[in-house]
């Protein structure tokens, strides 16, 4: 078990996505935090360009969105642990969508912060 630790973090396209994910969890939440709690109690939560602003609520749940980035890199993670010996493309096929999604999590995270200020 943990010889394969070692081998997965030598592993540059499972380690790569990795950081790249951890670095939008680092951002995600204190840039909720600081930006949308001053705002006030209701925040825009979900913006749609054919109907406009069509989800409001209370602005901790925004914190939802890097919370299920976060199960989702946990989950993710387990079936590259569990994929790794048998299938390497796979694993690291795995990896790579957990980064670009997280990707797409920063940057609709920031946009959603944007809508309310």
């Amino acid at each position: 078990m943990f010889y394969l630790l070692k081998v997965l973090i030598k592993d540059p396209w499972i380690i790569a996505p990795l950081l790249v994910s951890a670095g939008g969890q680092l951002f995600m939440w204190p840039y909720i935090i600081i930006k949308l709690s001053a705002t006030g109690e209701q925040a825009f939560l979900h913006y749609n360009n054919i109907f406009g602003i069509d989800l409001v609520g209370a602005w901790w749940k925004a914190l939802y969105l890097p919370l299920g980035g976060l199960a989702i890199i946990l989950i993710n993670y387990l079936l590259i642990f569990y994929s790794y010996n048998t299938d390497k493309i796979i694993a690291r096929l795995l990896s790579f969508s957990v980064g670009l999604f997280q990707l797409f999590l920063v940057w609709a995270v920031y946009l959603m912060v944007e809508i309310n200020l």
